[in-house]
């Protein structure tokens, strides 16, 4: 119970620290979110308010992709020698490693939020109801939770292996097609207006790869936390 309490403990300050970091630096969210909504801003120059269904949900995933990866793609203050070095006696990795997943599921659930918003803001909801679009913003939510479990992993592995953004998309973009496709399927068939619950197990199948990420990550990651 005690090591329970003690792992709790060094996650949340590792998770405050992270967080806190990231707000004295706040030209960085503040050019991801501005990075979002220009994005959109440019799709609704290029088709209007009536796109159709299938350029809509297409349009949306994609800027969602690319935005996750512009959220990563910038070097952590951890990824420095001297803060490494402290930490690799100080932190457990498997500690690390969830701490930066759980912080890269808030930044990605805030950028996706408002990339979501800005859509229905410039494009519309004409091809979705009050429901549909509460059931479209669940995944969007499972999505920017799994892809920050895969892009937490694969920017640790990158730092590490020192690597930088390259290799952080030739890791990333195989592994990431899994969740694109169910994404995209899950809110093309929303927008056809398949019931909800027959479409729901695309986000168990969204979770289930969540999970798997976290897992494989994990795993890999402590043999090279000392490298």
């Amino acid at each position: 119970m005690n090591r329970l309490m003690s792992a709790l403990s060094n996650i949340r300050f590792l998770l405050q620290h992270a967080i806190r970091v990231e707000l004295r630096n706040r030209h960085g969210i503040a050019g991801l979110l501005v990075f979002a909504v220009a994005a959109v801003y440019t799709c609704y120059q290029a088709t209007g308010t009536h796109a159709e269904q299938e350029s809509w949900n297409a349009l949306a995933w994609v800027v969602l992709l690319f935005a996750g990866f512009n959220a990563v793609s910038k070097p952590w203050a951890d990824d420095d020698e001297g803060v490494r070095a402290f930490l690799i006696h100080a932190v457990q990795p498997q500690h690390w490693l969830i701490a930066r997943t759980l912080y890269y599921m808030v930044l990605l659930g805030t950028v996706s939020t408002v990339t979501f918003a800005a859509f229905l803001l410039f494009l519309g909801m004409d091809h979705m109801s009050g429901w549909t679009a509460g059931h479209y913003y669940a995944g969007v939510m499972l999505t920017s939770t799994a892809l920050a479990s895969l892009l937490a992993m694969i920017q640790a592995l990158a730092s590490r292996a020192g690597g930088g953004f390259s290799l952080i998309a030739v890791l990333g973009l195989p592994l990431i097609i899994p969740v694109i496709l169910v994404s995209t399927r899950y809110g093309s068939d929303l927008m056809r207006g398949i019931a909800f619950g027959d479409t729901a197990h695309h986000l168990l199948f969204l979770a289930t790869l969540s999970g798997g990420f976290f897992a494989l990550g994990y795993i890999l990651f402590p043999y090279l936390w000392r490298d």
